[in-house]
């Protein structure tokens, strides 16, 4: 009876190992989507979404790297600071909120056109929520939407990147400074068009004392400069540093006082000047990178310093000029640096039409020319 127990025991002890071996890759992944992102709760009902440092294989291959999300409860709904870049982040926050209140979500607000902070937005509307950004905010990730039609075209990576992702343009605006009450939560829209871009925005909780920067700072990150003006940019950092805020929410990392403000907005001045000093001794941009490159700071996402000298490089170097050279002296550069079209006085010439007909033509129209010809010079 034991011999025949004994396989038997060994079938059924295979069969549930066969069983939790299917169930496993599920329960794994679970779990790994669990251990990627850190809920951080800064202030009471106040918290900031935070994801590891993963390169998505999903959404925009330009901001590959989630950015975080806030979302702020209150008795009467909730409000969710960006929602990340692609919409199964935005599910996992969505979740978060779930697990802590069943308010609905009233608001999303989009500080900029950025994807890692705008391609979520689609798990809201469909929770019905508002879905607010600056102007120009709206302008750019509705021409982001018909840019991505377009160079979706042919590109099968970029469509499987891209799949189940849309992006969705804000269903209303704000300008300047506005103050929004939701339950006992008073929670200010600050659109910051000098702060390097024409849509950047903030989030400011006065009671709380937070402040959601978006990507206008990055904690232990390399930023992403883009065409945003360095020089605004960093006067921006400045003026948020003097105002009564404790907790600065970033667009990557962990939230931070005053003091990683001010080391990244050191980062930024100390780019600059080593940029422009080296413009200055003439060197072009491969050297600047040469020299720069790696940074010294031990900051996350390391691929972007390239991208950040180059866009420094451009906003400070001179515009390049085309040098038109004189005939009378080929050695010296002309008096005008780009020579202008001559004006052509309309008494310098006398345009003449000729009638061309049949076969004899051509000789007809070479005597009338001499004879014009002898007239002019009689």
């Amino acid at each position: 009876m034991c011999s025949i127990r004994q396989p038997i025991l060994a079938l059924a002890a295979y069969c549930l190992l066969l069983i939790a071996c299917c169930s496993l890759p599920t329960a794994l992944r679970l779990i790994a989507a669990g251990s990627r992102y850190a809920v951080l709760e800064v202030k009471p009902h106040v918290f900031v979404w935070v994801p590891e440092d993963i390169i998505e294989q999903d959404g925009d291959l330009r901001s590959s790297r989630a950015g975080n999300a806030g979302f702020i409860l209150s008795a009467d709904g909730v409000v969710v600071v960006n929602a990340t870049n692609t919409p199964f982040h935005a599910r996992e926050l969505l979740y978060e909120i779930r697990r802590r209140t069943d308010q609905s979500v009233k608001y999303v607000i989009d500080t900029s056109s950025e994807p890692d902070e705008m391609l979520g937005n689609e798990v809201f509307v469909d929770q019905q929520a508002t879905i607010l950004s600056t102007p120009a905010t709206q302008a750019e990730i509705r021409s982001y939407r018909q840019d991505l039609i377009r160079d979706e075209r042919g590109d099968l990576k970029l469509q499987a990147r891209m799949r189940g992702i849309h992006p969705t343009v804000p269903n209303q605006t704000f300008d300047h400074e506005t103050t929004m009450r939701v339950g006992d939560q008073e929670i200010r829209l600050l659109a910051l068009p000098g702060a390097g871009s024409r849509g950047d925005a903030a989030v400011l909780l006065p009671s709380a004392k937070v402040l959601f920067l978006g990507d206008l700072y990055e904690n232990g990150y390399f930023p992403q400069i883009g065409s945003r003006d360095l020089r605004g940019w960093i006067e921006m950092l400045r003026t948020v540093e003097s105002w009564d805020v404790q907790i600065y929410v970033p667009g990557h990392g962990d939230p931070s006082g005053k003091k990683g403000v001010v080391e990244f907005r050191q980062f930024l001045e100390w780019l600059m000047a080593e940029v422009r000093t080296r413009i200055q001794e003439g060197k072009t941009l491969e050297q600047v990178k040469s020299e720069l490159l790696p940074f010294a700071y031990h900051w996350h996402a390391p691929e972007l310093g390239p991208r950040a000298v180059e866009a420094v490089y451009r906003q400070l170097a001179p515009p390049q000029k085309t040098l038109c050279r004189s005939k009378a002296s080929p050695g010296l550069p002309h008096k005008n640096l780009i020579k202008k079209p001559p004006t052509l006085s309309s008494r310098a010439f006398t345009a003449v039409r000729l009638p061309i007909t049949g076969s004899n033509s051509t000789s007809r129209a070479y005597a009338e020319s001499k004879r014009l010809t002898r007239r002019v010079t009689a």
